[in-house]
């Protein structure tokens, strides 16, 4: 049947259907069947991936679109005969006539299963005219167009808001870059390219790293320094509407700053902000800040980024357009809120490239409170070592950049004054001596926290805690002590700071706006003498190639990894020494037939580099056994085991085993297994162990033989005691992340039976149950039911059948934590707990999709449409038992 009518009722009047065919996708042995488009508009095409309810596909109602990949030089195919004795399932029984299409965009591959060839050959023949078409379009400019309708982000923008759009649909499903040594030329400025070096592209071939890195060697030969001013403000607005105007925040300034950086914290306190993604504080917000830019400046938007209320800005001088590429923009978000995905805390970045220096932007709010000084540093470590930007391959790194500038109310407070000594101490402007009592400045330089960065002198009050709408301090029952939570930090080459400041007549929140401006020194390449540098530099390279073969020694090609246990990390360096005469290219590859490179369990940086001739390069080997891995390490199966192919480009590999142990713990034991276990796991034999951790265990038992089993899990019982005896009336309960080493503590309590109080605060016990939840294999509703669960979302009845369905001791378990979350709602006035903000977190944690499922891609704005709905189905399911006393 063909749907193509059916197709472009989703699309707009000039967005035409070339060619529809259903077919099997196939990613990382996930298989799913998919309707594939190919749909043109102007001179760009893209393939789109409907999803249906029903196949064959009756209406429009019935589609969804899954993804879409733009047709370009970074995407290749290849056709293939399916091999009837393959993992492959079959497509259709009837027929010995499947076609294998393979579609290669960057990294990512995907495998198209089609009916016959007749199916294969039109598809194929389509993209091929596509690819035709896009290279005799290369040379007009293609960024004034306008984009396919499923990657456009809005359908109207103001004019000064048109660069977000540019930026934000540049093309970058490759995740990366062409595997070309073209694109090396094109950055250096090889005549024709029209394209500047650029520092901070990470090249994938050993060319390309070689080239750029003889390039940086000899970078002071073809490069002149330009200056531009950037100005950094950050307020956490505490959930306010904008004032009037906000140009006393940000139009002060005589002449305009080139670039801004504006960032917000706390923009958005409703709870429906933390359990969805769409906020209407969000425009009004960005719509304040555009009317308050200085008008003479004429700003484009480069970035808008917000986790629930962190929220971040980013908007250049319209001159400096053509030395921004969009290309080299990216943004990514790091929640450090409870589980890891509440995104109450945490940080927003983004990068950008200005000439040939690259520019890292962060933004922040870290964990709140007087006493949780750990728990911030916690949180910058986590943002740190996690914000990655993955347009790159690999993802760059914060660290990777020249110049870095990290904003937002980082909550740190004063220590060991009480509040009136600090008040008559602000009073007499004494900012300095009362510094030395701030913990990040007792911090900065002498620990790992913002190691590295610098911040300006501080003189102005401290910016937190004001009552709302005044200049005086917090008069609340909690009288909080002044702290200067919000601030600016900085660090790389080339950065003056002009002034940092606070704006004290900005009173609608109880903190007060920060700004700073900086000068800033960029490296500008000159073309002409840049082209006899690379022409040099390949000359080079070309006899160093024809002479010589890569030359490498490890110092060691085992390791031993003893006793890992579960959330520590264990780690070993590998010295790669580079004892040739050439650059070396190193790479970690993929063993045959497998997936990755190493098991789950490890981690390798970095995984590929180029080392110089007499360079030595060191490579951390890290294991860490975690949520995403535990189940996998059950009784039967506590060995680590791996052998590592180091691959050498140009020269042979070297094999490096990995070894080591698991300590068995009671996080990421299945559900039958917990209720069969007595005693703690780590005195129950491993034979045992092994007996009830296979499947259908718990069918086969004899209780008439004695035994007996627990109604819900003895580890899950004393974590729900604990939370009920102890912090039943704790605020931010299920919201504030605990800390690592109690969750480390906590979980030899519940592996080892001792000590009899579990040890640690409430907010690390309340992770440590949401954990436990997330390591079990199966979740507390099974995920056979997660799809019948989300269609039944909007009744109770239908919902409770899902429950009354499934396995005894998962309806147990549900009803004992739904009955627990109901009586700690009941003390809502203490705790502030929101019915709503519970059933988000739980919902995550009580329905999760089988898992072979295919993962729906976030990159366009359809997959984050479905993914947010089936969130909601998920809230709705659980709310429901939440509101009201589950009787069967």
């Amino acid at each position: 049947m063909d749907i193509t009518p059916i197709v472009k009722k989703l699309l707009r009047a000039d967005e035409k259907v070339l060619y529809c065919v259903l077919g099997r996708v196939i990613e990382d042995n996930i298989q799913a069947d998919r309707y594939i488009a190919i749909v043109q508009k102007q001179a760009d095409t893209a393939l789109f991936l409907f999803s249906s309810r029903g196949i064959p596909c009756s209406s429009e109602g019935d589609l969804s679109v899954e993804d879409v990949i733009k047709i370009n030089e970074d995407f290749h195919l290849r056709q293939n005969n399916v091999n009837r004795q393959s993992s492959i399932d079959d497509f259709d029984p009837l027929k010995n006539t499947e076609q294998v299409v393979d579609l290669y965009i960057g990294k990512k591959n995907l495998r198209v299963l089609l009916q016959d060839a007749l199916s294969a050959k039109s598809l194929i023949g389509w993209i091929q005219k596509a690819q035709n078409r896009r290279q005799k379009a290369m040379s007009a400019d293609m960024n004034t167009g306008e984009t396919m309708s499923a990657l456009r982000k809005t359908e109207s923008r103001d004019s000064i808001d048109l660069i977000g759009d540019y930026y934000g649909d540049e093309d970058n499903t490759n995740g990366g870059v062409p595997d070309s040594l073209k694109l090396i030329t094109n950055q250096l400025g090889i005549p024709g390219s029209g394209v500047e070096l650029v520092n901070n592209l990470k090249p994938t071939t050993m060319r390309e790293h070689v080239v750029k890195h003889y390039m940086r060697q000899r970078e002071e030969e073809f490069t002149y320094k330009k200056h531009y001013t950037i100005f950094c403000g950050t307020w956490n607005v505490n959930g306010q509407n904008p004032p009037v105007t906000l140009k006393q925040w940000l139009d002060r300034m005589p002449d305009p700053p080139d670039i801004y950086i504006i960032g917000f914290q706390e923009l958005d306190l409703s709870n429906q902000a933390y359990v969805f993604s769409d906020s209407r504080k969000e425009e009004q917000w960005k719509n304040a800040v555009r009317k308050s830019l200085p008008v003479k400046g004429k700003y484009r938007k480069v970035k808008l980024i917000r986790m629930v209320g962190i929220m971040m800005l980013v908007y250049v001088k319209e001159s400096l357009v053509p030395d921004v590429p969009p290309s080299l923009v990216d943004a990514d978000t790091v929640a450090t809120g409870i589980m890891g995905i509440m995104g109450n805390k945490g940080g927003v970045g983004v990068r950008m490239t200005l000439h040939n220096t690259s520019l890292c932007f962060i933004n922040t709010h870290l964990a709140a409170h007087q006493e949780e000084y750990e728990r911030r540093n916690q949180d910058y470590r986590d943002v740190e070592s996690k914000m990655r930007f993955k347009n790159f391959a690999p993802p760059l790194t914060i660290s990777e950049h020249d110049q870095v500038f990290w904003i937002g109310d980082l909550n740190y407070r004063i220590n060991g004054l009480d509040i009136d000594k600090v008040k008559t101490m602000i009073d007499k402007m004494k900012y300095p001596d009362l510094l030395c009592y701030d913990q990040l400045h007792q911090q900065l330089g002498r620990s790992d926290v913002f190691k590295g960065y610098k911040e300006g002198v501080i003189g102005f009050r401290p910016t937190y805690k004001y009552d709302t709408g005044t200049n005086e301090w917090d008069s609340s029952e909690k009288s909080r002590i002044p702290a200067w939570c919000d601030r600016i930090l900085y660090k790389g080459a080339g950065i003056e700071q002009v002034h940092y400041i606070s704006h004290p007549d900005l009173m609608i929140s109880d903190h007060k706006p920060v700004s700073s401006l900086f000068n800033v020194e960029v490296k500008v390449v000159d073309r002409e003498k840049s082209n006899k540098v690379y022409e040099d530099v390949m000359k080079k390279l070309d006899r160093l190639e024809n002479d010589y073969l890569p030359q490498v020694k490890l110092d060691k090609t085992e390791f031993q990894f003893k006793d890992v246990m579960f959330i520590e990390k264990k780690a070993e360096i590998l010295t790669v020494c580079n004892i040739g005469q050439v650059p070396v290219e190193f790479e970690f590859i993929n063993k045959l037939e497998e997936q990755s490179y190493c098991q789950p369990w490890l981690k390798i940086t970095p995984f590929k580099s180029v080392i110089t001739p007499g360079s030595s390069c060191e490579i951390r080997l890290e294991v860490l056994v975690d949520k995403s891995c535990v189940a996998t390490l059950d009784a039967s199966n506590h060995v680590l085991d791996d052998i590592l192919v180091l691959h050498l480009t140009g020269g042979k590999d070297f094999f490096i085993t990995v070894n080591g142990n698991f300590i068995p713990s009671s996080f990421g034991c299945s559900l039958e297994a917990l209720v069969q276990m007595h005693g703690p796991i780590r005195e129950t034999p491993t034979a045992q162990l092994i007996e009830i951790e296979q499947p259908g265990s718990l069918m086969s038992r004899d209780l008439t033989q004695g035994g007996r089993l627990y109604a819900v899990p003895k580890e899950v019982w004393r974590l729900v005691d604990h939370i009920w005896h102890y912090g039943r009336d704790e605020e931010e309960l299920f919201q504030q992340r605990g800390l690592k080493n109690e969750l480390a503590a906590i979980r030899d309590c519940l592996d080892t039976g001792v000590p009899d109080k579990i040890p640690g605060s409430v907010h690390s016990v309340t992770e440590a149950l949401l954990l436990f939840l997330e390591c079990l294999p199966d979740p507390v509703i099974p995920s056979r039911v997660y799809y019948r669960s989300l269609e039944c979302s909007g009744n109770y009845m239908l919902c409770k059948q899902v429950i009354s369905e499934i396995p005894e001791h998962h309806k147990n378990l549900f009803r004992y934590l739904c009955a627990f979350l109901r009586e700690l709602l009941n003390h809502s006035d203490k705790n502030k707990l929101d019915i709503s903000i519970l059933a988000s977190i739980f919902g995550e944690i009580f329905l999760r999709p089988p898992p072979n499922t295919l993962i729906r891609s976030l990159s366009t704005p359809a997959g984050k449409a479905k993914a947010m709905e089936e969130e909601m189905k998920r809230t709705a399911f659980v709310t429901h038992f939440l509101s009201n006393e589950f009787d069967e």
